[in-house]
């Protein structure tokens, strides 16, 4: 399961493309953040929404899609009572950081950690 968590911050999540997509505005909460395009769900297995922005910190929820293909991923999804979307990991984004790309590295790396401690 790790190739595949890794896989998505490389291709769908980027440091560079969760930066540009946080920076400089405020999502609402419950909007998708990555990946843009929802016809990327299936391929992508995961998602990153905004949460709630407190402060000058904007909060991020990752979840399992629906249509992950992933059978580790339906699995997770029906252990933990969820028919669609399952919240893998929660972090905040400091907007006001003195330097954005590594506060961004820092949501990343918490982000993944969380993730692969709850599905390996």
């Amino acid at each position: 399961m790790s190739k595949t968590v890794d896989a998505f911050w490389a291709k769908w999540a980027s440091p560079d493309k969760l930066l540009k997509r946080i920076s400089n505005r405020t999502p609402t909460p419950g909007s998708r953040v990555l990946p843009v395009n929802k016809n990327d769900d299936a391929a992508s297995q995961f998602r990153i929404d905004a949460g709630e922005k407190i402060g000058d910190r904007q909060n991020l929820v990752l979840q399992v899609n629906s249509q992950a293909k992933s059978p580790a991923l339906k699995k997770f999804l029906a252990e933990n009572g969820h028919s669609s979307h399952g919240k893998l990991a929660v972090g905040s984004f400091d907007t006001k950081a003195k330097d954005p790309r590594e506060e961004i590295e820092r949501l990343a790396a918490d982000m993944k950690a969380q993730m692969k401690s709850k599905i390996g």
